[in-house]
């Protein structure tokens, strides 16, 4: 937020005075009252220091505290940069610090193009992406909100199915349950009662027979008695015998119903613990973060903001990587970290070293690797000849993560805008995303299966061994 308080003049309040400051130097950092302005106009080393007014230094005040003028460490001003570091330095940093260091710059020399510069214009197109992909964020986070919510409603509506299922079920396990109570009690009783019917005619007739005794011995004589004796009590042991089989059958035994539950329910009441179980399942986000940033590690340009003008470029030897005669060196990139990655033809690798020339490893991609291209600081992408396909490789893991089936010999690769863009043996420059899909193909002449290629932004650059470098837009046409 820009400050309103008023701004004093940094020189009178180092000579503990206190004037109002009417502008602002912006390489000093420093406010200046109209007195010393009149100083720092023609003085030497300030006549050429830039100005404004300090009604407008609350504009420039939020990102004053991004600008670092000296240096921490001597106090010195910050006058050169290292393109080796990528820090600036002063003139006491350098002896101490990049004595081995040859892409030392004046600052005031590479800063001639800086509003124009390539770098804070990929700065803004950054920030561009940044801030689209926070309001990205934010309305997925939202939508996540509704599907959550949707879900919720969902899975409730499979849980009452899922319990109504349960009860009717289990309506029907004791529907059946109290048919089997009901039939086998109604069976008893009547057996029973049956029963009773029989006892009940027994009890009559040997109550009639009881009768007749006392009949006999009061109006039959001795003989008739005797004989009379003789029957009944033959009669009485039938009875007795009647009695005593039917006492031995089920009939007579005493039934007792008794309820005999399922093992199967006794475990499942005591082991079911839950009705179920809710659980979250993270998906990987989708959004994609400093694609700006990726396409500048594929380009590798150091950060020295002014457009350079390539015929009073040098070239100076950094480095020098030997290899085998008969390698047959396809590409080369070099990633964020400073980590170099080579294919060669002999065996079919990738190589992958260290900044300070060592082998890290050797990685197994597939038939005649070919081109490549930065993903990003530990992925990259390399073209197949031999197999018709663009690999993605983990090159911290040493593996293949994803094939891409191209379908025809291919060579030069590019990555750009989260696209990457493959040269195609006599078909033209295809582009597909990061999921494998052919998004189009750009109809351009490519009459060799050798080739190399590089794109920035809406422009494309390829050679096929055919004696010429083509330069063309996205959609194929020649510049």
């Amino acid at each position: 937020m820009a400050s309103s308080v008023a701004k004093f003049c940094g020189p009178c309040e180092a000579r503990h005075t206190t004037e109002i400051a009417v502008v602002w130097c912006i390489d000093c950092d420093d406010g200046l009252c109209p007195s010393c302005l009149e100083h720092h106009k023609v003085s030497k080393a300030s006549n050429k220091h830039q100005t404004i007014p300090v009604s407008k230094y609350a504009e420039v005040e939020s990102v004053s505290s991004l600008i670092k003028l000296e240096c921490e460490e001597h106090n010195q001003k910050l006058s050169f940069f290292c393109q080796d570091h990528y820090p600036t330095a002063c003139a006491l940093c350098i002896p101490e610090k990049h004595q081995q260091c040859t892409g030392i710059k004046p600052i005031e020399q590479l800063a001639q193009h800086a509003k124009s510069s390539t770098e804070l214009f990929d700065l803004e197109k950054g920030l561009k992406e940044l801030a689209n992909t926070l309001v990205e964020l934010k309305t997925r986070r939202q939508q996540n909100i509704e599907e959550i919510r949707d879900q919720r409603k969902n899975i409730l509506a499979e849980i009452k199915s899922l319990r109504k299922q349960i009860d009717m079920y289990l309506d029907d396990l004791e529907s059946d349950l109290l048919k089997q109570l009901e039939d086998f009690s109604n069976q008893n009783i009547s057996e029973i009662e049956k029963l009773l019917s029989k006892l009940k005619d027994k009890e009559t007739q040997i109550k009639n027979l009881g009768e007749s005794i006392y009949q006999i011995k009061e109006t039959l004589s001795n003989v008739q008695v005797f004989l009379a004796t003789k029957s009944v009590g033959e009669k009485l042991r039938e009875e007795q015998k009647w009695i005593s089989t039917l006492c031995d059958q089920d009939v007579a035994k005493e039934s007792i119903l008794e309820l005999s539950t399922d093992s199967q329910l006794t475990h499942l009441l005591s082991d079911l613990k839950h009705f179920g179980t809710i659980k979250v399942v993270r998906k990987s986000c989708q959004i994609k973060v400093g694609a700006w940033e990726q396409q500048r590690a594929q380009l590798n340009v150091p950060m020295p903001a002014a457009m350079r003008d390539i015929d009073k470029t040098k070239l100076e030897l950094l480095r020098m990587i030997k290899f085998h005669k008969n390698s047959c060196i396809q590409d080369c990139v070099i990633v964020k970290d400073g980590r170099m990655i080579f294919t060669i033809q002999i065996p079919s690798m990738v190589l992958l070293y260290s900044s300070e020339e060592q082998l890290l490893k050797s990685i197994n991609v597939g038939k005649s690797p070919s081109g490549l291209a930065v993903i990003s600081t530990n992925t990259v992408a390399v073209t197949c000849r031999g197999d018709k396909t663009i690999n993605i490789v983990n090159i911290d893991e040493g593996v293949v993560k994803q094939k891409i089936n191209v379908g025809k010999t291919c060579s030069g690769l590019s990555f750009y805008g989260d696209r990457l863009y493959v040269l195609v043996f006599l078909t033209g420059i295809m582009e597909f995303d990061l999921g494998g899909n052919l998004i189009r193909t750009i109809p351009v002449d490519v009459p060799s299966d050798d080739c190399y290629f590089s794109s920035y932004k809406d422009r494309f650059c390829y050679t096929c061994y055919k004696n010429f470098i083509a330069c063309c837009d996205n959609n194929g046409k020649e510049i």
